[in-house]
């Protein structure tokens, strides 16, 4: 589910500044907005994309904790959590 969800995930040009078009590569794309995380990616398709992905991202542990809240933020939002 990740790797089609990562590949649909759009960058904000503010993020491209380096590139005339972004690269196709779904962990070269989370990577970006995990690096300017909050400020970027806080919808729900781009957090869960963050979230599975977690391990394979290089991501300080505070941007971690934070994403790991925001999908849980998302999954109570959704009803996911309810008992």
């Amino acid at each position: 589910m990740s790797l089609v969800l990562a590949k649909s995930i759009d960058l904000p040009k503010k993020l491209l500044w380096d590139y005339k078009r972004a690269p196709s590569a779904y962990l070269w794309r989370l990577q970006r907005v995990a690096d300017y995380f909050p400020l970027y990616g806080r919808d729900r398709k781009t957090v869960r994309a963050l979230y599975e992905n977690l391990k394979k991202l290089k991501i300080d542990e505070t941007t971690k904790l934070l994403i790991k809240e925001y999908e849980k933020a998302w999954e109570k939002k959704s009803g996911k959590n309810k008992k």
